[in-house]
């Protein structure tokens, strides 16, 4: 996946994270180099320890992928900013991924990262 377009918000904290701050993610989903669909989600700062540069923020991130076929929902919990590989859990799908779970991760990349699911059908 690759970021496409980024927007933070700061929603009534101190200057850098807060608890409850926004970031909101457009992204464009790749498979082998062939764009496969596209990709929305936010990160929400839900635990916030220390500020400035010593700041430790966890974060919830939801994603949906629209994919040709169906969507497909995914969760996480960002322990750390610098967090390079994300657990997440597949929470549902439609169209063909209807009935839908499993895992997976993220790792993260610049403005890009590379999403790996085992999926599961009930």
């Amino acid at each position: 996946m690759k970021f496409a377009q980024v927007k933070k918000l700061n929603l009534g904290g101190p200057p850098g994270p807060s608890l409850g701050d926004e970031m909101i993610l457009s992204l464009d989903v790749f498979q082998n180099g062939r764009k496969i669909g596209v990709g929305d989600g936010t990160f929400t700062p839900t635990r916030v320890t220390g500020s400035g540069p010593n700041a430790v923020v966890e974060s919830q991130g939801i994603f949906t992928l629209r994919l040709r076929d169906g969507q497909l929902s995914i969760q996480f919990i960002q322990l750390r900013d610098n967090e390079q590989i994300l657990p997440v859990a597949v929470t549902g799908g439609s169209g063909v991924f209807r009935g839908a779970g499993g895992d997976g991760t993220i790792t993260k990349g610049n403005n890009s990262g590379v999403v790996r699911l085992h999926l599961q059908f009930a």
